[in-house]
């Protein structure tokens, strides 16, 4: 059986439509946007991982979570800046990791960028939502410690 015939026998064809359904089941998996938040996500992100429900400063807080690997803060945390108009942003170092953390006007929504340990690469990226929102107090507080109202 020449390399043609083997391409297209039965054992192969289920083989090649199973990595094609793979391919595009991924790609397909990619959002556009953040489906707690409704924000735009980051090219490239290919699925969300819901955290359990918690809270901050006596507000509900639900959040989503997204592995990025690969890509540099800076250039993440740009794309952010540009896609998130209105939005304040606050640098802090927690653990080690650079977090950008970008806060809705009215602190109902935010989206975190966090780098890997002493790195300028993106560990992961995540969407939040409070309810009701934080004020301007708790979003610094928020941003700084996440222990807790400060």
């Amino acid at each position: 059986m020449g390399p043609t015939q083997k391409l297209f026998s039965t054992k192969y064809r289920w083989l090649a439509i199973a990595i094609v359904t793979v391919a595009f089941n991924g790609a397909a998996a990619a959002p556009t946007n953040d489906p707690l938040t409704g924000l735009p996500v980051y090219p490239g992100v290919t699925g969300s991982n819901s955290l359990p429900q918690s809270g901050f400063c006596g507000k509900q807080m639900q959040k989503d979570f997204y592995i990025v690997m690969g890509n540099k803060v800076d250039v993440v945390t740009k794309w952010y800046v540009g896609h998130l108009p209105g939005y304040r942003k606050y640098h802090a170092v927690i653990d080690g990791r650079s977090q950008d953390t970008f806060f809705s006007p009215d602190g109902s929504a935010e989206v975190t960028v966090t780098g890997t340990r002493a790195g300028p690469a993106v560990y992961s990226i995540s969407y939040g939502r409070f309810q009701p929102g934080l004020t301007t107090r708790e979003t610094v507080s928020f941003s700084r410690s996440r222990k807790g109202c400060d």
